[in-house]
């Protein structure tokens, strides 16, 4: 009973501040937060962007014009890139956790559910999976935090999650700047 009060309270805690930071950057807008911050510190920016910008929402829509405002600013694509994917990652696994949290509040049915799709996981090889997601997350507009919210709630370790997220991550954000770069 206490363990599922626990779990409960972690769950709610963590579904507010996802809450607060969509919230947050609603009202905020990236060109207004680049303005206020300043180019000279893109880089700063670039991480936590990435972190509150992936952390706020199911989409990254908010994200996407802060790294096209910064590219555009001049900041190089790459060191960009490896800043901003650190700091989507590091959002991205907060929606892991908030997974893993839900898991512990599941009805019985949901919960079996779970479990069939991480016996499906774990009976596939770990390079397709982590190909799979690297592709997923480095190619696609998609949102990286229902990857994430998923694998916490079926169960999937973390680890076999957190290098094609960073490395997708990092080529989508540096992908995204150097385009920027060449197009303006």
């Amino acid at each position: 009973m206490k363990k599922r009060l626990r779990n409960t309270i972690i769950f709610f805690l963590l579904l507010a501040f996802i809450v607060f930071w969509s919230v947050l950057l609603y009202f905020i807008t990236p060109h207004r937060l680049v303005d206020g911050i300043g180019v000279q510190n893109g880089y700063i920016l670039s991480f936590l962007f990435g972190v509150f910008g992936e952390a706020a929402t199911f989409t990254a829509l908010s994200y996407y014009p802060a790294i096209v405002t910064l590219a555009a600013g001049g900041l190089n694509p790459f060191i960009l890139g490896l800043i901003a994917g650190t700091g989507m990652t590091m959002g991205n696994s907060i929606y892991f956790f908030f997974g893993r949290e839900t898991r512990n509040v599941l009805s019985e049915n949901l919960e079996k559910q779970a479990r069939k799709v991480l016996r499906w996981v774990e009976g596939k090889p770990n390079w397709i999976l982590q190909m799979i997601m690297f592709i997923y997350v480095g190619f696609t507009p998609f949102p990286n935090n229902l990857l994430t919210a998923s694998g916490g709630i079926t169960g999937v370790p973390f680890r076999k999650m957190i290098l094609p997220l960073f490395l997708g991550n990092v080529v989508l954000t540096t992908t995204i700047a150097y385009i920027t770069i060449i197009s303006t």
